[in-house]
């Protein structure tokens, strides 16, 4: 009988296999790929995405990555493997807390050693997945708060900012600058990481804090 391990390993085998034969001219070397999900913006044209709650500029979309980076599934990719929503976020979800718990972010202090926010930057091209993993609300209720404001302002860089009492508005208008410069922007809608997940509750808008909108949740 197979054991898990053995079972998600065939499952991602079969996930990579059947590619276009451009994509598989390397599979001897590498066998194995990741598959897991990638947050983007509305404006890139993923076709297998997944509902998120809250979200008006950002899609939860599948990837597999192969020899040449990451690319999202089409339409016709998955249904030729077969595959749903239900067995492929499982595994999107292991990989994500392999990612969040071997990240190494950069905490910004004030003068009294306050914590303003968390920086996290990463060339992994799945790191915006660990915001699905519960560890990484562990790895920073202690020093930002229970509840965490978080930017995924760039597939390889995150902020994270205590929700409660927090200096998101004081950076808005400098986060909405570098998203402006940024090779792979995600999007500026902000998202509550707390015990029971996250979702979208506002959004950074252009020119400036005076437009931020964090929602009108109240804490839980």
């Amino acid at each position: 009988m197979a054991t898990g391990f053995q079972t998600t390993l065939l499952f991602l085998i079969l996930a990579t296999t059947s590619l276009p034969a451009q994509e598989t001219a390397k599979t001897e070397e590498v066998p194995v790929r990741r598959i897991g999900v990638i947050f983007g913006g509305t404006f890139e044209g993923f076709e297998v995405t997944a509902p998120l709650e809250g979200a008006k500029k950002t899609r939860l979309a599948a990837f597999y990555e192969w020899d040449f980076g990451v690319r999202p599934f089409t339409k016709k990719t998955w249904a030729e493997r077969g595959l749903q929503w239900d067995q492929f976020l499982p595994l999107a979800l292991t990989l994500a807390d392999s990612i969040a718990g071997k990240l190494k972010p950069e905490l910004v202090r004030d003068d009294r050693g306050v914590a303003l926010y968390a920086i996290i930057a990463d060339e992994d091209p799945f790191l915006t997945s660990a915001i699905l993993s519960p560890k990484l609300h562990e790895r920073f209720r202690e020093t930002l708060g229970d509840r965490i404001h978080v930017v995924l302002l760039e597939r390889n860089r995150l902020y994270l900012f205590p929700a409660t009492g927090g200096t998101l508005p004081e950076f808005g208008p400098s986060l909405v600058e570098e998203f402006r410069r940024s090779s792979f922007p995600v999007s500026l809608e902000i998202f509550l990481l707390d015990r029971d997940g996250y979702r979208v509750v506002g959004e950074l808008e252009r020119p400036g804090p005076e437009t931020l909108d964090l929602g009108e949740e109240e804490p839980r």
